[in-house]
């Protein structure tokens, strides 16, 4: 019983009427061919159903192709953005991205970590700055270019980055948020959200701007650590049980903004007179709902655009790179919220 053999670089090459060394630059480095070479290459790849051999090429490049991404969570329209960005400036530059969801555990981002470094990875991405101490280790005992994502150092001790950082002010967001709020005439703002190192920044930022425009600290609960509409939901049935003493919300995400705009809507208390609320993310959901939905804005394309650059510099060993990238966040006030008549 005969067997096909499998096809090879040289076939490819010869289906495609190129040289074999034009079919490896095309399938390592896209951008460094035209892209009419690179269509004929694509398609001769998909006609012979070839497949290259990775094993092979690492042996002799030293190099994977692989770039490792620890994400929190993939369910954030947020994140889910950044990933896509991510994966398409990734492919851009040859590399494939190979993604693992930690759900906001250090346990769980410790034990991928130590299964992506097993892989040659090519380069690292951490969509989180906060890391349990044998995290830290790993991350400390390895050579490999590294990106965290999201959170840049701040605060009072501000943690100590273990590669470049690209990301906005936890703080900065927070205070943005307090300050709109008391600017519109609430007088008795609150916060809701979970309780980690990146949201106790938030919070500081918010208790400051409402402490300075009103004298008083801000109410502060804490909702689940996998943000969900049904938080909102539950806080605006507190606040109708008379449980929470608020005239206005800052939820750390826009599902449970969401989640109290709707639920407000069903029990009748008038947004944004009697309650302002506040979100964090600008996902779609917020423009078009009704009321359409004040929140923070992160600009996450530019998170991930940053970051394939600074990664790919790293990768080809170029020696001048920002540590820190500060790509800002944006107050983007919508009807929600609204100037009280006091």
């Amino acid at each position: 019983m005969s067997t096909k053999s499998k096809p090879t670089l040289l076939d490819v090459a010869r289906l495609a009427g190129v040289s074999g060394m034009t079919v490896s630059r095309a399938l390592s480095k896209p951008d460094k061919v035209s892209e009419q070479t690179r269509q004929k290459i694509e398609q001769a790849v998909r006609e012979l159903g070839y497949v290259p051999n990775l094993a092979a090429s690492q042996l002799v490049t030293r190099r994977s192709g692989i770039i490792g991404a620890l994400i929190t969570t993939i369910t954030n329209p947020i994140l889910a953005t950044t990933i896509e960005t991510l994966q398409q400036g990734l492919a851009r530059a040859g590399y494939h991205l190979l993604i693992g969801e930690t759900r906001f555990s250090q346990e769980e981002e410790t034990k991928l970590l130590r299964a992506f470094l097993g892989r040659q990875l090519d380069g690292l991405i951490l969509a989180y700055g906060y890391h349990a101490p044998e995290t830290l280790e790993l991350l400390q005992s390895t050579d490999i270019p590294l990106i965290e994502l999201w959170d840049l150092p701040e605060g009072e001790v501000p943690r100590q980055p273990v590669g470049q950082v690209v990301g906005f002010s936890n703080w900065a967001a927070g205070a943005a948020a307090g300050r709109h709020l008391v600017e519109c005439g609430y007088r008795r703002p609150a916060f809701f959200g979970y309780d980690d190192d990146r949201e106790n920044l938030r919070f500081a930022g918010f208790r400051q701007a409402v402490s300075e425009g009103l004298g008083v600290d801000p109410l502060r609960l804490n909702t689940s650590p996998v943000p969900h509409i049904d938080d909102g939901v539950d806080v605006i049935q507190r606040i109708a049980r008379g449980e929470i003493d608020c005239d206005s919300a800052f939820f750390t995400n826009d599902m449970p903004a969401i989640g109290a705009l709707f639920t407000c809507q069903r029990l009748g208390i008038r947004v944004p007179d009697e309650l302002g609320i506040c979100g964090f993310g600008d996902l779609p959901i917020a423009r078009v709902a009704m009321p359409s939905l004040t929140t923070v804005r992160i600009p996450a394309e530019r998170v991930a655009n940053s970051t394939v650059e600074l990664l790919c510099q790293r990768i080809r060993g170029e020696q001048s790179w920002d540590a820190l990238v500060d790509v800002g966040s944006e107050l983007v006030a919508r009807e929600s919220t609204a100037l009280r008549r006091l």
